[in-house]
């Protein structure tokens, strides 16, 4: 399961400040988002092991404190407030996009069944956190596996309507999310009470 289905466009969206001890094995510039030099070993590993580590390390830095433990489990944590932070961006584009233009009832079923989608995904972060708090893999793994597939729901969407998706850089980063939120539950997240 670690091989979800993979998401071409590369977006990257948050600014990364240095962080740490040892230098990176990534020197990526991309746009105007460029990785630290630095990256702390711990948080290094738990990305390298992920589908998209770039996306990991670009989209957990900027969240982390001095004084966090990087384990898979603070580093899931942060990709859930991640994951939040940038739906509600998708959000509103999708919001913006559906009400600035004088779209045919396709292209605003497309952006409705997104808008839909983004709510949803929003909902569950409290259901996820609850599942991290209290240690049941099972809810995880249900919650983000649904949540990958809202987003390719929402690009199907605009797919099958024989358009151009105007939110496919949104919808990659977040799936690039997501998945390696699954990927961490699934393969490094050890809670002692399994359900």
């Amino acid at each position: 399961m670690k091989h979800l289905i993979s998401i071409l466009v590369f977006f990257l969206f948050f600014t990364t400040s240095s962080i740490a001890l040892t230098p990176s094995s990534y020197n990526v510039r991309q746009g105007d988002q460029t990785l630290p030099a630095v990256i702390d070993p711990k948080l290094q590993q738990i990305c390298d092991k992920t589908d998209n580590p770039v996306e990991c390390l670009i989209t957990t830095i900027p969240f982390l404190r001095k004084k966090v433990a990087i384990n898979p489990v603070s580093i899931l944590n942060i990709e859930v407030e991640a994951i939040d932070i940038k739906t509600k961006e998708a959000l509103d584009k999708a919001s913006k996009l559906l009400l600035s233009s004088s779209n045919s009832k396709p292209i605003t079923n497309c952006f409705n069944i997104c808008i839909n989608n983004y709510k949803s995904i929003l909902e569950s972060k409290h259901r996820i956190l609850d599942a991290i708090s209290i240690g049941d893999d099972k809810q995880l793994r249900v919650e983000l596996s649904s949540n990958v597939d809202k987003i390719y729901h929402c690009e199907d969407a605009f797919e099958e309507a024989n358009v151009k998706s105007p939110i496919t850089e949104v919808n990659s980063l977040l799936g690039k999310m997501i998945t390696n939120s699954l990927t961490i539950t699934i393969d490094m997240v050890h809670f002692h009470n399994k359900n």
